[in-house]
């Protein structure tokens, strides 16, 4: 049973027939639906389904994201965040059946006119962590150091995401912990700024990697001129230092030169 509040011209709460009155962020909403629905389950009609499911599960994973990112533009549009982030990215969602098809690398995630930032590419250490380094933007001169910048990570093996900690601008890093259960598996990120206004900046697609799978950090000295020719140098001193000892040379006279391989590179004349 539907009630009518303010008298015939007021808003409708409940059913009438096929027709439902509700209130949606303050405003009268009517929406219609059919008794029967046909439900042949074709090839082309489940590979619909399946287009639009995918779609609808991001979203959901990142309503979080979303409502920082989409709220502004999606209340204009007079949508949810969810519906917004589908009309905005359904051309990135594939209708392959055999296979989920995402381009993950063009998906939009927020929308504004908020100063963004440059994301360098991500670390992935140990424990879970990534982080990612960014520089201010150039281009807007006006950018705060107190504006929030977050990080969207997503694990397609999973369908699930995770929202970072926001980290100041000023601060030039942003880092998060991601769950145990995502270890080595494949993680795509994205990042976005808030300003203390709450305006979105246009989100950014940080890049792939996977957790716990990053290179062995260490010093990786540049090979130059000058350095290539050191390294021979040393290489031929201690050729001679470990030459068998004779009478006129004996063993406690050999020294063996001391090259360290991770200092700089030293001047040849």
């Amino acid at each position: 049973m539907a009630t009518l509040y303010q008298g015939i011209n007021g808003p409708l709460s409940g059913r009438v027939g096929t027709v439902v009155g509700y209130m949606w962020k303050q405003r009268a909403c009517l929406r219609t639906y059919r008794s029967h629905i046909n439900y042949p389950n074709t090839a082309s009609q489940q590979q619909q389904r399946d287009w639009f499911v995918a779609m609808v599960r991001f979203a959901a994973q990142a309503k979080q994201a979303l409502r920082l990112g989409l709220r502004q533009v999606a209340d204009e549009a007079g949508m949810t965040e969810g519906n917004y982030f589908v009309m905005k990215n359904k051309a990135c969602f594939g209708r392959n059946r055999e296979a989920a098809e995402v381009d993950y690398g063009r998906l939009q995630l927020a929308e504004g006119p908020a100063a963004d930032v440059y994301f360098r590419q991500a670390r992935f250490c140990d424990n879970e962590v990534v982080e990612v380094e960014f520089e201010k933007n150039t281009v807007f001169s006006r950018a705060n150091g107190d504006d929030r910048v977050y990080l969207y990570a997503y694990a397609p093996a999973l369908g699930s995401g995770v929202l970072s900690a926001p980290a100041e601008r000023r601060s030039r890093r942003v880092a998060m912990r991601l769950p145990e259960q995502w270890n080595g598996l494949e993680v795509h990120l994205y990042g976005f700024v808030v300003d203390r206004s709450g305006r979105p900046s246009n989100s950014t697609y940080v890049g792939v990697g996977r957790v716990n799978c990053y290179e062995e950090r260490g010093r990786y000295i540049p090979l130059n001129k000058n350095w290539n020719d050191f390294v021979n140098m040393a290489n031929e001193a201690n050729v001679e230092a470990t030459a068998a000892p004779t009478a006129d040379r004996p063993a406690d006279d050999l020294v063996l030169p001391v090259v360290d391989i991770f200092g700089d590179p030293p001047e040849v004349p």
